[in-house]
């Protein structure tokens, strides 16, 4: 399997389900900020690959081609059952984990996303932020009894949770107010998937003039509201 992704970007999921899995694969970055996006290694144009021009895509040993990062980590959980990263299907756990997949990508991916965008008036940008308040409110308040989102397992949604978290910092939102949010994301900082998947990116990071994964923990430029996002370049698909 080939996962085409941009580091930091939504796509960093599905890199870490392949990392927890230890199938077979290899990864294609993908400069999303040239225009036309290109792939870092061999400046082909990635639309011509993928029409929608956005990361991630998982390209089966078959050829096909799948996109949209919520069916990919679908795909990947049922092809390991074992792995216990995505319930059987037809099962109410399996109809828990799709549920925070919708959610995570309804109501914080896609809050987060436009603040990307420099040209969003700032009205808009207020109405954001509050929803992204109450969104993580939320998410909190869920993990106040929980390790992960649907128990004491690992899935693949929290793998979407874990990589949407690092973007409010770079926003100036400061996350430690939510201690159940900030403990969750410590807990994920250290699984061997996260740690291999910083080893494997960072030769990137400088490449691209992308800022370094976010530190809850850190007071620099943490504040609970206004800002914008930082002074380098974060991936937003």
């Amino acid at each position: 399997m080939k996962l085409y992704a941009s580091p930091l970007a939504c796509s960093a999921a599905a890199h870490l389900v392949l990392l927890e899995l230890g199938v077979a694969h290899t990864i294609e970055l993908v400069d999303i900020y040239a225009q036309p996006h290109v792939l870092i290694e061999s400046g082909a144009v990635y639309r011509a690959l993928n029409r929608k021009n956005a990361v991630p895509a998982l390209e089966l040993d078959s050829g096909e081609l799948f996109t949209e990062v919520g069916v990919i980590l679908q795909l990947l959980g049922d092809r390991s059952p074992e792995s216990k990263l995505l319930p059987r299907l037809g099962t109410l756990e399996r109809y828990r984990v799709m549920e925070w997949l919708s959610y995570v990508g309804s109501e914080l991916h896609k809050t987060i996303g436009p603040l990307f965008n420099p040209a969003m008036p700032a009205p808009a940008k207020v109405l954001h932020r509050q929803k992204l308040a109450r969104t993580l409110n939320y998410i909190e308040q869920s993990l106040a009894t929980t390790t992960c989102l649907t128990g004491a397992d690992f899935t693949v949604a929290d793998a979407y949770l874990f990589v949407m978290l690092g973007w409010p910092p770079y926003f100036k939102v400061d996350l430690r107010p939510y201690p159940s949010l900030t403990s969750y994301h410590a807990r994920i900082s250290q699984r061997p998937s996260f740690l291999r998947m910083k080893q494997i990116i960072a030769p990137s990071l400088g490449r691209l003039n992308l800022p370094a994964f976010p530190d809850f923990d850190s007071e620099a430029g943490a504040e609970s509201a206004g800002g914008d996002a930082g002074s380098g370049r974060v991936d937003r698909e």
